[in-house]
């Protein structure tokens, strides 16, 4: 376990991060983990969290300026966010319009109000100089996700459209299709009129054959989002031919993106949460990293991040109509049995100077047969925490290839606030029976 002295809190400018700011040994312990990958997955603890979208940044950075040039540039980073909205952003990371469009565009490029972080918007705003100023190599970014905050068939309809022949109808079935915000659409699908939603379904299904009969590859992904958007609302779990759970439509689309990424762009860093990079399933359940690590040849890496004490956001359902419950915001500890905790039991008390912004990097590469003090660290953990609970994990060399663990972390400033608010349009209708 080694320090990672500018990854810490203390040693980070919350407004930006200047080039020279990654200590250089930092810099290359990050690079020895990415190695040989074609995709290297950086997890995340929890979504909104400053510290831990603070460290995707610096190893992003670390990753896209490495100098060595008998190892090939990493080529795109993927985020979980829309395939079709991250369309705009990637277009503004390459150069297009101003540095002045940051926000507007994070804003409408990233779903799940991911874009509004500043921590994020630093990120996009740095691969953007990047690309300014290398041009030869040019770093994109591209959404793995489904439309809409996967809620809307909205961005990906109008992202087909745009791309293939016009047809009459075409501008109806973009308005029956853009359903609104996050909740707003939730709420519209749930109280469409079952008539109604099968026509809309129809119609998509139709949009989805249109374009697959174009050699449009931008077109053939975002018609795929569609398609997995629709299968998602029809899903019925059960075991799959092998008796374990089955992948949610979601989660294969994901995998899928990535894949096709890496094959048209080259490497690639995937920025998505601890419980989607994982290479084990979870609960069971195939993920992403599970099905990418699957591969044959897949050269797929994983680091997951964590904080022992940070924020604890909870969602208590107040009606079973979607989006329906109250946001409320805690503080969290390590919890027995997690990771977390096991880390916390080897680093300097929290009263030690510094302590407090401590940032560390654990390697499983060794795995817990060949490194009897990982064997040690990892007796007991069970799990790395997601939310309060714990995501089991029973082997976190299998899992992981490493993790960056930080004592504290905080949340992303008015993110908790933003999701209140969203989900406050249920608020009037809650006490209203199913």
């Amino acid at each position: 376990m080694r320090a990672l002295r500018s990854f810490a809190a203390t040693a980070v400018d919350s407004a930006a991060i200047d080039p020279g700011s990654i200590a250089a040994e930092d810099a290359a312990a990050v690079r020895a983990l990415a190695r040989d990958a074609r995709v290297l997955a950086v997890g995340e603890a929890a979504h909104s969290v400053a510290d831990v979208q603070t460290v995707q940044d610096l190893i992003v950075r670390a990753l896209v300026q490495d100098p060595d040039e008998d190892a090939a540039p990493f080529a795109a980073v993927a985020i979980e966010s829309g395939f079709a909205e991250c369309l705009a952003l990637d277009a503004w990371v390459g150069g297009a319009g101003s540095d002045a469009d940051l926000d507007a565009v994070a804003r409408d490029g990233m779903t799940y109000g991911f874009g509004a972080s500043p921590q994020v918007q630093r990120m996009l705003a740095g691969l953007r100089d990047w690309n300014l100023a290398h041009p030869e190599r040019r770093v994109r970014v591209i959404g793995i996700d489904l439309p809409g905050s996967s809620t809307s068939p909205g961005p990906a309809v109008r992202a087909c459209l745009a791309r293939i022949p016009a047809l009459p109808g075409d501008a109806e079935l973009l308005r029956r299709a853009d359903l609104g915000g996050r909740t707003e659409a939730a709420i519209a699908l749930d109280r469409m009129d079952p008539a109604e939603r099968a026509d809309l379904i129809a119609a998509i299904r139709g949009l989805i054959e249109r374009v697959r009969a174009q050699d449009d590859g931008i077109a053939r992904r975002a018609a795929a989002s569609l398609d997995a958007f629709l299968d998602e609302l029809d899903f019925v779990d059960g075991p799959g031919p092998d008796g374990a759970p089955r992948a949610y439509p979601r989660e294969r689309f994901m995998a899928d993106t990535v894949r096709w990424i890496a094959e048209r762009h080259g490497r690639t860093i995937l920025l998505a949460h601890n419980s989607h990079v994982r290479r084990t399933p979870l609960h069971g359940r195939p993920t992403l990293g599970s099905l990418l690590a699957a591969e044959p040849g897949s050269a797929y890496r994983a680091i997951a991040t964590s904080y022992a004490y940070g924020p604890l956001v909870r969602f208590e359902q107040r009606s079973p109509r979607p989006f329906d419950c109250d946001v409320l915001l805690d503080h969290r500890g390590p919890v027995p049995g997690s990771l977390e905790a096991a880390l916390e039991r080897v680093l300097p008390a929290p009263e030690t100077a510094g302590a407090e912004s401590v940032a560390v990097l654990l390697s499983f590469d060794a795995g817990v047969d060949g490194d009897p003090e990982l064997a040690e660290l990892l007796a007991g953990a069970s799990g790395i925490l997601a939310g309060g609970e714990l995501d089991p994990v029973d082997d976190f060399p299998a899992a992981f290839d490493a993790v960056v663990h930080l004592r504290e972390a905080n949340r992303v400033p008015g993110a908790f606030e933003r999701l209140r608010t969203e989900f406050g349009l249920g608020t009037p209708d809650a006490k209203e029976q199913p």
